[in-house]
């Protein structure tokens, strides 16, 4: 399998040309940390991390986030610039192509003992490539079916149990200023990620798991497909995205009456609507038919540190000591308070034993997150065939089969030049 070092295999040129909001200057001897842009509640963890470490250490940080929507077209421009930061978070959807790249430092060596035996084995095996660690996880966020409970109540709507109760349900619930449910539509990781328990509730999967052909054309793949393209085409879902997909604000406003999304929306409705949270329920996302066996996925953003640094271990030092201290206190602020997220460290797991008996944290520890499979880390040649297939049957008229056989050819042409 070839690994290609490349800037144009990282699709670096298009990015070029996107819009992005302004670099700072780089001052001497500091380290640069980034994020995206996370809701003020949740940013106000990595501003009080940074301006801790700042009081502590001789080599200063400057943090720096960017729009989410412009994230990765950031972090890819700054390698054709060579102004990448030292630390930054990454996406599952993004993560090979920088793991295979060798622009990941590998962390082996800097991990101590304690954090590798306190990380879920899962969640290890994640950020592991080739045998190296590669990134730091510290959340794990399963996609779910959540519902407006009132709304639902009122039509007189069951919570759905299959696809065809999905439908039927988004149907009746889809009004002149209101969309039955809400999905993602622009193309790219995230779409690809909400869509991933729905490929695996009907039993169809993308790769194999060397990435050595496609197994996407398949009846099951193209029911997976056709369910998307049912609910866009008949106007039961938006055709746009709100620009905010992991937490599109149409669902407290009323304009949407279920949402496929992830835990993280609990903590933004509770800090943004907190009268919304009497009419939320959440459900796991049914399969195609009645009593099927559930699925879901789970995310979970890691830390990462750039191969190229000039300060190695004083960016690891920052990158782990972010959620890898032994202290845990931060990580507990994170998965229980700034943010709705469990934790890949069994220690903090245990410690909030308590927060996971209540609503909706209980469903999510007990129900949901059982059920729950990795995220998939696809080359973006992959990513990108499957984005354009879910654009296909969306907005293009084309029919799951055919998007699925697309899909598939594409996906093997690529594959065919790693070999």
């Amino acid at each position: 399998m070839k690994k290609s070092n490349s800037l144009l295999s990282l699709t670096l040129l298009p990015a070029l040309l996107v819009a992005l909001a302004p670099l700072t200057a780089r001052a001497a001897g500091t380290l640069k940390f980034w994020t995206f842009d996370y809701p003020p509640e949740q940013l106000k963890l990595y501003q009080d991390y940074v301006a801790e470490w700042n009081k502590t250490h001789s080599m200063q940080v400057e943090f720096q986030q960017f729009p989410f929507a412009h994230y990765w077209d950031q972090l890819t421009t700054s390698l054709a610039t060579g102004d990448m930061p030292d630390v930054f978070l990454m996406s599952p959807s993004d993560w090979r192509r920088y793991a295979e790249g060798g622009l990941a430092l590998v962390l082996d060596s800097y991990l101590p003992d304690y954090l590798k035996q306190d990380l879920l084995p899962a969640s290890l095996d994640a950020v592991t490539y080739k045998g190296h660690i590669v990134s730091l996880p510290f959340e794990m966020e399963p996609v779910v079916l959540w519902y407006n409970k009132t709304v639902l109540k009122d039509q007189g709507v069951e919570v759905p149990k299959s696809w065809e109760e999905l439908v039927a349900a988004a149907k009746k619930l889809t009004t002149s200023d209101r969309f039955g449910i809400l999905l993602p539509t622009t193309p790219g990781g995230y779409q690809n990620f909400v869509f991933y328990p729905f490929l695996w509730l009907a039993g169809g999967e993308v790769t194999d798991k060397d990435l050595t052909k496609a197994l996407i054309d398949t009846p099951e793949a193209a029911k997976a497909f056709d369910l998307w393209g049912t609910l866009i085409r008949n106007g039961y879902a938006p055709p746009t995205s709100s620009g905010a997909d992991p937490v599109d604000e149409r669902f407290p406003h009323g304009k949407g009456a279920m949402f496929v999304s992830g835990y993280w929306v609990w903590g933004v409705l509770q800090a943004n609507y907190p009268d919304f949270i009497k009419d939320l329920g959440v459900a796991p996302i049914p399969p195609p038919e009645p009593g099927g066996k559930l699925v879901t996925v789970y995310g979970g953003w890691t830390v990462m540190v750039y191969s190229k640094t000039a300060h190695p271990k004083e960016a690891t030092d920052f990158a782990i000591n972010m959620f890898g201290a032994k202290d845990i206190a931060r990580n507990l602020l994170w998965s229980t308070k700034y943010a709705t997220k469990l934790s890949p460290r069994k220690s903090v797991i245990q410690a909030s034993a308590d927060f996971y008996k209540q609503f909706p944290h209980d469903v999510f520890a007990n129900q949901i997150f059982p059920t729950a499979r990795a995220e998939l880390a696809l080359p973006p040649e992959v990513a990108k065939a499957l984005q354009e297939a879910l654009q296909d049957v969306m907005f293009n008229k084309v029919s799951g089969k055919d998007a699925a056989a697309t899909c598939a050819q594409k996906i093997d042409a690529y594959l065919a030049t790693r070999k």
